[in-house]
């Protein structure tokens, strides 16, 4: 009886510098393939695949490569497409990983130590900086965040979908940011002390590495002495540097896709990633988890934040990526958008009254 082969579901193909690469992602291996191996997997791909004197040679080195079996693969239980699968398990358990190491603490401590001076070669931690012009802040009123306990921000802090364009004070904006995205600790005393290099900063959330590589975009519309307009917060100096002239809301909503939830915002910021303060240090693609994650924990430290100034939130990482891109004025692929924080004053409901009216007209007509 002829044995069948079943292909990989977990590789795909890459075309780069006239060459044809087959990419397993599951096991982290590249090979170049000449023109009858590919032609094979293109059969093999139709499910007619069987071992044969033909391809005897081909199918034993697919065999070999792990890119064919003699046994049905496992059916993959994933409800998204091909793009996010292949970068869901491309990304586990990626070299450097080695089960066999993980009790053996001195090994861990020299490959870790060896890592680290690897990195600091001629490096120092790089803070993003805009030239545009200046627009002093004020100094953090942190006592102001003592009036609210840390349970009660987790109580009150909600999404709020109805603003109505109220000024937000010099000193809440200044102390906000501070809070979210500036140096809290200042230097990171630890490491002085026992005469370490920093290569990373220290903020009120954590960040893989101490890299912090997400900034914080943001679009001014009602903010006390602050003209409007899309500004980069520089956390080194703690001020804002101007990137843009106005931005409406109705520019603002067409990049959000059309929530009109962002009309009355006193301002907003975009998260944004600058993946060149990472992948220098963290070279492979697993750690552009690692960014999204960052910005979860920047964005929860903002939010509890602008709770225990009585501001309200609303957040969103529903947006047009081209647009936010030409409107902050980034390239999109080193620096790119991941999320939007809009605050501000109004009603503190997250069913406003326009989606209100709208839903109970349909329920009428229906």
């Amino acid at each position: 009886m002829m044995k069948k082969l079943y292909l990989s579901p977990y590789i795909f193909f890459l075309l780069k510098e006239g060459k044809t690469i087959i990419w397993d992602y599951k096991h982290h291996r590249q090979y170049e393939l000449k023109e009858e191996y590919y032609e094979r997997l293109k059969i093999l791909s139709q499910s007619k695949g069987y071992l044969c004197e033909e391809y005897e040679h081909i199918d034993k080195d697919l065999l070999e490569a792990n890119l064919v079996s003699f046994e049905p693969y496992e059916v993959i239980d994933w409800k998204w497409d091909e793009l996010g699968l292949i970068y869901h398990i491309g990304t586990q358990d990626v070299s450097g990983e080695d089960i066999d190491q993980e009790n053996d603490d001195n090994l861990f401590l020299e490959n870790y130590i060896q890592f680290c001076e690897e990195i600091a070669k001629d490096k120092e931690y790089s803070y993003i900086s805009y030239e545009g012009d200046q627009v002093k802040l004020l100094r953090p009123n942190l006592e102001k965040l003592n009036n609210t306990s840390i349970l009660e921000s987790f109580k009150n802090r909600m999404t709020s979908r109805s603003f109505n364009g109220e000024r937000v004070s010099l000193e809440d904006f200044s102390t906000l940011l501070f809070t979210s995205f500036g140096l809290i600790h200042g230097d990171w005393e630890e490491l002085k002390n026992k005469n370490l290099r920093s290569l990373g900063v220290r903020k009120a959330h954590p960040s893989g590495g101490g890299m912090h590589p997400v900034e914080a975009y943001i679009i001014v519309f009602n903010v006390e002495n602050t003209p409007a307009g899309i500004y980069h917060y520089n956390v080194k100096g703690h001020h804002l540097n101007k990137i843009a002239d106005v931005c409406t809301y109705e520019c603002l909503k067409r990049a959000l896709c059309g929530q009109f939830f962002v009309e009355g915002i006193s301002f907003g910021i975009f998260l944004v990633a600058h993946f060149s303060k990472v992948w220098d240090k963290y070279v492979h693609s697993r750690s552009y988890k690692d960014v999204y994650l960052d910005a979860g924990h920047v964005s929860q430290t903002f939010l509890l934040s602008a709770t225990s100034l009585s501001l309200l939130t609303w957040e969103s990482a529903w947006f047009k990526d081209s647009s936010v891109c030409e409107l902050l004025k980034i390239n999109g692929t080193s620096v790119s958008p991941m999320f939007f924080l809009g605050v501000g004053y109004g009603e503190k409901i997250a069913v406003p009254k326009k989606l209100e009216n709208y839903i109970n007209d349909k329920k009428n007509y229906s």
